[in-house]
């Protein structure tokens, strides 16, 4: 009370006291605090008085949360620089675009969850199909070639850039581009520009022959400035298994190295030409261009896709080996493709050096070894054949010479004879006497090629730790490989999903936590590839910064490893990008790249299905995950709350940066084991949109879900958002999740099938399938409000204090633990202490590491059942217990005890009561022929498992099962059933009446 009394700006009346003769304030009759607050804002002094009421206790203390938000104006996403509908509008414009590059193989179109294309449509040669198909994958950006494309206005060859930096990698494993993702990222979502950069791609894709299947457009206003983007590209091709490149066995000296003229600049090297152009304009004529445009348009020209005169090459087997010559120039792409005894010898008086990188090193006065590092210089692709390839000839056609040749290895990997001398010559028509600067480099441009040599050297361990079958080779290669054959797939559909994690990302830089946001970004990817019902098999990521903190990126790819663990998936890839000018020193971006495979006749959902009558079950999540973190910024500050403050809503007083970062749950192993179980026709990943977007996605048009959120343990982050940010109910559920992550769509017979597939996880009955009449929505969710508003009065109320007895092990004793401690659950109230009857048991061992106070009293030191009873009830009151759970606690207890704490006692029993009472309760299902047992959760009374019902959770008995398999099955449910239980009680949603039947609360 002092505390805040101190605090300039607040005022505390109190109310229903008086004076006592000493001049004290008492209590007289109720006490009542009234605390006033001034602010800048209705919006700041309203959560500031609410501050001050969450920083005064006293017994029994609760308070209201929503004091003024009557007049507080309501918030949307679009106030925080999200709009949804101009994301709307951009997919309706692509939506052609993406069409006008379908190909054999793809299957469907935009909106799904992931992009899917049939491998069996493509055929290697004429007729043949793929008999050892090996798929290859990569992934890139255009790195600051953006910041010219902003400066300049001009979006639309960006696009081609980002599709071919990706396919022409995939290129170089002799593959077949098939198809592309993009990722776009921008601060505000401008539609007409973002319109103009998918038009690009699309133009890259069909010059390359791939399908655009997929993408993601994230707004993310916190950590983009207005006008700001940045791209990541994403291609899948296919290559039959023998023909893969390089083919280093056959590489030999004497083989010939052919170079394909570049078209300029490309895509890399542009931090350095960014550094000199300083004291430029993009809009100045260049000196080097031989047809009067200015720089910026010259410095735009698309990089050069090799993809038609390559791969009839490739196909015909007259190629050994392909070489992108992309970040790191010849000296550094070459080797990739050699064994470690041969090296390639150029001849620079073989191949032009283009003007433009004359001109960069003429006024950049940068070294010859820099150049050859950073740029090109004039080859875009480089082919390593025999000299009596029909490759020589052929790429005469299209601007190939025969630049150098394979030798024995004597130092370096990569010769290039009089390059000093021949770039020269390309300077001298540039050169500047009057500019005497130092020579410029990568490294002074704000990029450091050797930290990126480190990060990769530090990564690749953990890429291994992902690895699983299929895999072939590791990271350094052009592209990243995966054997199809290594499974038993019949008629395979590639699924395809990119995503990244939005401004969570903004939260994870300010706090400087990096591991979850790398789980997230699988997570976000993963969890879209597995609704198709595809098993995720890789992963690649993007991470793009300002300057590479290499142990903080390796924080963050170890999230991305340890999210892969979780998915199922390998990490076979990724891209690093250090882009000065685009990102803050202190700032990055992830991106991220899911392939899954799903035979033909799996795939999901099966709309056709769909009926009326079906189920709705939901899983939950785990919190907000990785969607409406912009309105969440926006909110934190309209507050004036920092994120190291402790989050009221939190189960350990955790903080609000510590809470918004619990990182995104991944179904995959819910979904493995559901799809195993029984037959799903749809599932939904509720991520942006929220349950009224994502469902009908998966829902034929005559139909619709009625949800009902009656039976939902809502995460109290959300009414705790609602109320912070007088947010509109409609706007929470098109926005977040609401404690739903995911969900199936099945037959009402196949619940029971599922229910036991999942046992030991929490699985809710959402709603049903109807009839859908006329436009009416397909989404109608019923007690959300009434949900919402509950939970915001338990959270303003002190959490209720429990005590668990237990006699043995304590397995339901750390269910309680955990399920009180996990923020998401909303049980609400906190263990004070475990008392048991026995020295020395596990469960005292559990309770001390958890923190929690324990006591023992053994039951043989007293003379009678009552004493022992009546000492336990005095322990109880001194701790100040509203519930006592029994978790295992092996006695009878007292009539007297039993009605002392009526109606506050709760006890497990390992069987479907009132069946089966007793302790012998798994030994008598099985004599009995019993199809399930299962455990129930009751209040205690007088009787011995006679108690009113509180919840029970259902079993299997499967064939074969004994007394401890069954015990083993039934201990999963009851760590489920018994959290469960405890937070319908302490919330108030189950009482005990006076008939000693169970009441519950009516949500109509």
């Amino acid at each position: 009370l002092d505390e805040v009394t101190m605090q300039s700006g607040k005022i505390v009346f109190h109310s229903g006291t008086r004076v006592n003769a000493n001049g004290d304030f008492e209590t007289n009759g109720g006490r009542v605090l009234i605390n006033v607050a001034l602010g800048s804002s209705l919006a700041m002094a309203a959560a500031e008085a609410t501050t001050a009421c969450e920083a005064i206790h006293f017994d029994g203390a609760q308070f209201r949360k929503d004091i003024g938000q009557k007049a507080i104006s309501k918030i949307s996403y679009r106030d925080s620089g999200v709009n949804i509908d101009a994301g709307e509008e951009l997919v309706k414009r692509i939506k052609p675009l993406a069409r006008g590059t379908d190909r054999p193989g793809v299957v469907g179109g935009l909106g799904g969850f992931g992009g899917l294309f049939r491998l069996n449509d493509v055929m290697r040669r004429a007729s043949q199909k793929y008999q050892d198909p090996v798929l290859v994958q990569g992934t890139d950006g255009v790195g600051t070639k953006l910041k010219i494309a902003e400066s300049m206005q001009l979006y639309e060859t960006i696009g081609i850039d980002l599709v071919a930096m990706c396919v022409n990698d995939v290129l170089c494993a002799g593959a077949e581009p098939l198809v592309f993702l993009d990722y776009i990222a921008c601060g505000k979502l401008e539609v007409h520009k973002a319109a103009m950069i998918v038009k690009g791609i699309a133009e890259g894709c069909r010059e390359s022959r791939c399908a655009l299947v997929g993408g993601e457009t994230a707004e993310m206003p916190y950590l983009y400035e207005k006008g700001k983007y940045d791209l990541a590209g994403y291609s899948l091709g296919v290559v039959e298994y023998e023909d893969i490149l390089p083919r280093v066995k056959d590489i030999v000296p004497g083989d010939v190295v052919i170079g394909l003229p570049s078209s300029g600049v490309h895509s890399n090297g542009f931090s350095m030409v960014n550094k000199v152009m300083e004291g430029l304009k993009f809009t100045d004529v260049a000196p080097f261009s031989k047809c009067g445009n200015t720089f910026g348009k010259e410095f735009l020209t698309p990089t050069r896709i090799y993809v038609q005169e390559l791969l009839p090459l490739v196909h015909g087997g007259t190629v050994k080996a392909l070489a992108h010559i992309t970040g790191g120039g010849l000296v550094e792409n070459i080797p990739r493709v050699l064994t470690n005894d041969l090296s390639v010898h150029l001849n620079a008086e073989l191949f032009e050096i283009l003007p433009v990188f004359g001109w960069i090193a003429a006024r950049g006065n940068v070294s010859a070894p820099e150049m050859l590092r950073t740029f090109n210089c004039g080859l875009g692709m480089v082919v390593v054949c025999s000299q009596d390839s029909p490759a020589v000839k052929e790429l005469v056609k299209y601007g190939g010479k025969i630049v150098g040749t394979v030798e024995k290895r004597d130092a370096c990997a990569v010769i290039v004879d009089n390059f000093p001398e021949e770039l020269e010559k390309a300077k001298n028509p540039f050169f500047d006497a009057s500019r005497t600067q130092e020579s410029i480099t990568y490294r002074a441009s704000g990029v450091d090629i050797t930290a990126g040599d480190d990060f990769v050297r530090e990564i690749k361990p953990l890429a291994a730790a992902t690895k699983k079958k299929g895999v072939l080779g590791g990271l350094g290669s052009f592209g990243a490989l995966f054997r199809l054959s290594d499974y038993e797939f019949k008629d395979p559909v590639l699924v395809l999903s990119t995503d990244g994690v939005g401004t969570k990302l903004k939260l994870a830089q300010e706090m400087r936590k990096h591991f979850t946001v790398g789980i997230d970004l699988v997570a976000m990817c993963a969890n879209d590839v597995i609704c198709t019902g595809a098993y995720p098999v890789t992963f690649l990521d993007y991470l793009a910064c300002g300057h590479l903190d290499v142990q903080q990126a390796v924080e963050t790819l170890r999230g991305v490893a340890e999210g892969c663990t979780r998915a199922g998936s390998a990490l076979v890839g990724g891209e690093t990008a250090e882009m000065p000018g685009i990102y803050k020193e202190d700032e990055y971006d992830l991106a991220g790249f899911s392939l899954g495979i799903v035979e033909r006749d799996r795939i999901l959902p099966t709309v056709e299905k769909i009926i009326p009558g079906d189920l709705v079950i939901g899983l939950p999540s785990s919190g907000v995950h990785s969607n409406g973190y912009s309105l969440i910024h926006f909110i934190m500050q309209r507050l004036g709350k920092s994120w190291t403050d402790v989050a009221p809503f939190s189960a350990t007083n955790a903080t609000f940066g510590e809470e918004f970062l619990r990182e995104t749950t991944i179904y995959a192993k819910e979904v493995e084991e559901a799809l195993a179980a029984c037959e799903i026709k749809a599932m939904a990943h509720i991520t942006g949109g929220g349950l009224v977007e994502n469902i009908p996605r998966v829902l034929p048009n005559n139909v619709k879900a009625l949800i009902d959120f009656s039976s939902v343990s809502i995460p109290p982050v959300f009414p705790w958002l609602r109320c912070a940010g007088n947010v509109r109910n409609e706007e929470m559920l098109r926005t977040f999740n609401c404690g739903i992550g995911f969900i199936f769509i099945l037959h009402r017979t196949a619940l029971e099938k599922l229910r036991h597939a999942l046992l030991g996880r929490r699985v809710y009955l959402l709603g049903s399938i109807e009839l859908r009449h006329g436009e009416e929505p397909q989404v109608k969710v019923d007690n959300f409000n009434e949900r919402m508003t509950f939970i915001q009065n338990v959270i303003s109320t002190p959490r209720k204090r429990i005590a668990v007895l237990i006699s043995g092990n304590g397995s339901n004793l750390q269910a309680l633990i955990d399920a009180s401690r996990d923020t998401a659950r909303n049980i609400w109230c906190n263990i004070c202490v475990v008392m048991s009857n026995k020295e020395g048991i596990y469960g005292l061992e559990r309770a001390k590491k958890a923190g929690i106070p324990s006591i023992v009293l053994q039951h043989k030191g007293y003379a009678t059942r009552d004493a022992f009873d009546e000492a336990m009830s005095r322990k109880l009151e001194e701790y100040k217990v509203d519930f006592v759970c029994l978790a295992g606690f092996m006695r009878i207890l007292s009539e007297g005890f039993v009605k002392k704490w009526k109606g506050r006692i709760l006890n497990i029993h390992p069987s479907l009561l009132p069946k089966h009472k007793g302790v012998a309760a798994q030994k008598l299902a099985l004599e009995a022929g019993d199809a399930i047992s299962g455990c129930t959760v009751h209040f205690v009374d007088e009787g011995v498992d006679t108690g009113a019902i509180i919840t029970q959770e259902s079993v299997p008995i499967v064939p074969g099962d004994t007394v401890d398999s069954l015990s083993a099955r039934i201990h999963r449910a009851e760590h489920i059933a018994f959290p469960r239980a405890l937070e319908l009680v302490v919330t108030g949603q189950v009482t005990l009446g006076r008939d000693g039947k169970t009441m519950w609360r009516n949500w109509k």
